[in-house]
């Protein structure tokens, strides 16, 4: 299947960048990243960008196609949580950055995802979201076990409180993996920082994927969650990958 991908990040109203997002594109496949360093501890641009050069390296080194991708997703990114403590412990004095993330492996028509933290994923197909990652966060769990309804996250005094990241502690978080995902031809993949998510209607996000001009839609999509979120307008990235025959 043809790919058609394309990264957007903007700063926002932040004093800087710690998002960070990259596709590594092989003959056998392609491995779509997106990680959102954590502001509230040191350093959450290494954190993101250690990610980020983490998993390239493996999936450079790696026999593809993959077997098992989900162990493959599994093991790199755990090993990409032990990059970022070293790296941290490097840093003088020693820091514990931390990051969210999300990755997405492609290959033989079909892609598989993990998570950890609020970095999310979505399948767009026929201009709905088919389904989309579970943040790793206080309101998303309590979302889940009926505590509180969609509608309050918003509000939500714990809204931006993040359960599981990378980095920081010694031993890894608990990942979650997708099952293989067959694809058809008109789906999107959409990977995304909580500085799009939190500011953007599902449905026009959901908009992307019949868009004429990806690249220029995909931007005006970050433009518009910078603005709605503005004057507190956090980092704003994301990466969408459209499937063709």
């Amino acid at each position: 299947m043809h790919r058609e991908i394309i990264h957007v990040s903007r700063q926002g109203d932040r004093t800087a960048n710690q998002d960070c997002c990259l596709t590594v594109e092989r003959a056998g496949g392609a491995l779509l990243l997106l990680a959102d360093g954590m502001g509230g501890h040191p350093h959450g641009e290494l954190a993101a960008q250690v990610f980020i050069d983490s998993m390239a390296r493996q999936f450079k080194g790696a026999a593809v196609p993959l077997a098992k991708p989900w162990e493959f997703l599994r093991y790199s990114i755990e090993q990409s949580h032990h990059d970022i403590v070293t790296a941290g412990r490097q840093q003088n004095p020693p820091v514990e950055p931390r990051t969210t993330a999300v990755a997405c492996l492609l290959q033989d028509r079909q892609a598989c995802w993990a998570h950890v933290g609020d970095s999310r994923l979505y399948l767009i197909r026929d201009g709905t979201v088919v389904t989309r990652t579970r943040d790793h966060s206080l309101v998303e769990e309590m979302i889940q076990r009926g505590e509180l309804e969609e509608a309050g996250r918003e509000r939500h005094p714990l809204r931006n409180y993040v359960s599981r990241s990378l980095g920081g502690d010694k031993r890894p978080p608990g990942i979650t993996l997708s099952e293989p995902c067959a694809l058809k031809s008109g789906d999107l993949l959409l990977l995304c920082s909580d500085g799009l998510w939190a500011s953007t209607p599902e449905a026009h996000m959901a908009g992307l994927a019949d868009a004429r001009l990806l690249e220029q839609a995909a931007g005006e999509l970050a433009v518009a969650a910078e603005r709605a979120a503005h004057p507190g307008s956090d980092n704003v990235t994301l990466l969408a990958c459209r499937v063709s025959e």
